[in-house]
C-alpha cells in the first residue's frame, strides 16, 4: 500500500513538472524582440500621420496551437470588407516574414542559402506599403487604394488587405543560372505562402493564394526593378 501511494505522489509530482513546464513554454513563445515592442503604435494604419508606420508587437491572434492552425487551414474567397485591426495585420506580417532570431537576422519562413530574396508589399485602402521586419514597420510606397489592380478576381477588391510576394531577384546572384534561381524563388515563395494561411487559420481569417495576379502592371505600380510578383493573398474576416 505505502510503495502504492508513493507512486502516485511521483506520477502528481511528474505531472505538475510536465504542466509547469509547459506553461513557461507558452509565456516564452509570445516573447517577442525588444524592438517590436512599442506602446505608441497607431490602432490604424489609416491613423499614422508619417510614410513610415510603426506596428505594434506581433502577438494577437497568436494563441491558436498548431494543430488548431492545421486542422483548420482552408482556402476562403468570400472575404468581408471590414477593416482588420492593426495588431492583426501586424502579427500577419510576422507570421509571413519576420523576424523570430534578431541576434542573427533569421526569419520564420527559409530561404535557399538563406538570401532572403522575398520583399513583401501590403495593400490597403490608403495605399500600398512595403513590410521592414527589422523594424517593424510599414513604408509608404504609393498612395491611393490599388487593392483592384493586383488580380481581376473579386477578392482583392474587397478584402481590407492584400500580400503581394515579391522575389528581389538583386539577392540572388549567388545562383548564375536562371531555371536556378526561378525555382528557388518559387519554392520560397511557397514557405511564405504557407506561414500566410496557418497565421489566417489560426487568428479565424479568411484568404486565398493567387498566383493569376497582374504581373506587368504591378511591376510598374510597385517599382520592380529586378525581380518578380510571384503570390498574392487577400485577407481578412470570413463572411457568415
Amino acid at each position: 500500500m505505502k510503495k502504492a501511494i508513493a507512486l502516485v505522489l511521483l506520477l502528481v509530482l511528474v505531472a505538475g513538472g510536465v504542466q509547469a513546464q509547459n506553461r513557461g513554454n507558452n509565456k516564452n513563445s509570445r516573447k517577442v524582440p525588444p524592438s517590436m515592442v512599442n506602446s505608441n503604435a497607431p490602432k490604424s494604419i489609416a491613423n499614422a500621420t508619417t510614410d513610415v508606420r510603426q506596428l505594434p508587437a506581433p502577438v494577437e491572434g497568436m494563441d491558436a496551437p498548431l494543430i488548431f492552425a492545421l486542422q483548420q487551414r482552408r482556402t476562403i474567397r468570400n472575404i468581408r470588407e471590414e477593416e482588420l485591426p492593426i495588431g492583426l495585420v501586424s502579427s500577419l506580417l510576422w507570421s509571413a516574414y519576420g523576424i523570430n532570431r534578431p541576434e542573427e537576422g533569421r526569419r520564420v519562413a527559409p530561404s535557399a542559402v538563406n538570401v532572403q530574396e522575398f520583399d513583401v508589399y501590403l495593400f490597403d485602402r490608403q495605399g500600398i506599403y512595403l513590410y521592414n521586419a527589422e523594424k517593424n514597420t510599414l513604408s509608404m510606397v504609393t498612395e491611393g487604394d490599388h487593392r483592384a489592380e493586383i488580380s481581376q478576381q473579386k477578392h482583392f477588391a474587397q478584402a481590407p488587405v492584400s500580400i503581394v510576394l515579391v522575389a528581389n531577384y538583386d539577392r540572388m546572384k549567388v545562383f548564375k543560372e536562371k531555371d536556378v534561381r526561378d525555382f528557388y524563388a518559387a519554392v520560397d515563395c511557397g514557405y511564405i505562402s504557407q506561414n500566410i494561411y496557418l497565421f489566417c487559420s489560426s487568428a479565424k481569417l479568411a484568404t486565398v493564394a493567387c498566383g493569376a495576379i497582374e504581373r506587368e502592371h504591378l511591376e510598374k505600380l510597385i517599382g520592380i526593378k529586378n525581380g518578380k510578383a510571384l503570390i498574392a493573398h487577400p485577407v481578412g474576416f470570413p463572411e457568415d
